[in-house]
């Protein structure tokens, strides 16, 4: 829960700090398995990819027919923490 908090602290919601440190430590992963560990039920884990995603924290790929979501490196966190102070 440490993350996840300091994580709120850099302007994430609890919500998408539960789904992105579960893509840093799944790597390559479907929806099923982000919620598993996340504990982000269903209805709220596709907005909070959305989320995510827009503030350049996650990507998908189509793997056939199926979206698999990987988060950014860690590091990365650090443009997102300028590019919110920027704005």
């Amino acid at each position: 829960m440490l993350l996840v908090n300091e994580l709120a602290r850099l302007g994430l919601t609890e919500g998408e700090a539960r789904v992105y440190l579960s893509l840093v430590k799944l790597g390559l992963a479907k929806v099923g398995a982000i919620v598993k560990d996340s504990r982000v039920s269903y209805s709220k884990v596709y907005e909070v990819l959305e989320r995510l995603g827009s503030k350049g924290l996650v990507s998908h790929v189509m793997i056939g027919d199926i979206k698999h979501f990987s988060s950014v490196e860690p590091y990365r966190l650090h443009d997102y923490i300028l590019a919110r102070h920027r704005s």
